[in-house]
């Protein structure tokens, strides 16, 4: 019996030993293999991204405003840009408390918009300021990159699908030459992508005329592909 006894104390010993073995060995690969990203100083990521997207030539664009915000003219916009000013698409604009679809065609310095009737007519340039310039938008001085590099008390709140998220304050005066009718200091949210360091996305927040949070947002796609803008035939 006592040897029966020695030989199963010897069994239930080893096998002790192989599930701490086994169980070393699982706690090991677990660990190695659930290492995640670094996060980085958020003024770091919106340094990169000015510096990125103040050397894009091209990109798609969209804006859209989710909101009671009558000071802000356009509505929604859509199109193709470059880094030279021209632009072209469709926008949404409120005219006279009416919701007006428009084409336009902005290159060389003049201006071609296209109402619900009739064609295309060349009209003052200095009016896409005062409504939506996208043109501005691939600007250094005064579009997307100039707004990264002035966010003030950045913070990078998370990550999504490879972007950065990163949010912030930018000041009036930068985010009314994007964006023509704000006034007011936002706060704002950036997607940057984790590789290229380029922005896709800006939501602006700020408060609409009917008491509730509005935001104004652009998105950028096709980033550096070839566009072509011409004057309308």
């Amino acid at each position: 019996m006592s040897e029966r006894r020695r030989s199963a104390g010897v069994f239930l010993a080893a096998l002790s030993a192989l599930s701490l073995l086994v169980l070393t060995g699982c706690t090991s690969t677990t660990s190695s293999s659930t290492a995640t990203a670094v996060t980085p100083a958020a003024a770091d990521v919106l340094s990169a991204s000015a510096s990125a997207m103040a050397a894009v030539t091209s990109a798609a664009f969209t804006l859209t405003v989710d909101g009671s915000l009558p000071a802000v003219p356009v509505q929604k916009a859509q199109g193709t840009l470059n880094s030279t000013g021209d632009a072209k698409g469709t926008a949404s604009l409120v005219e006279l408390g009416q919701l007006v679809e428009v084409e336009f065609v902005l290159v060389g310095g003049d201006l071609y918009v296209k109402g619900p009737t009739g064609g295309f007519a060349k009209v003052p340039a200095a009016l896409a300021g005062q409504v939506y310039d996208p043109s501005v938008t691939l600007n250094p001085a005064t579009g997307v990159a100039k707004v990264l590099s002035s966010v003030q008390n950045p913070v990078v709140t998370g990550s999504d699908a490879g972007s950065w998220l990163v949010s912030g304050t930018v000041p009036a005066a930068v985010v009314g030459a994007l964006v023509p009718g704000i006034t007011t200091d936002v706060s704002a949210v950036f997607t940057i992508g984790m590789t290229g360091a380029q922005l896709t996305a800006a939501t602006f927040t700020l408060n609409g005329d009917d008491g509730k949070p509005a935001t104004v947002t652009v998105t950028l796609s096709d980033i550096n592909q070839p566009v072509s803008i011409s004057p309308p035939g």
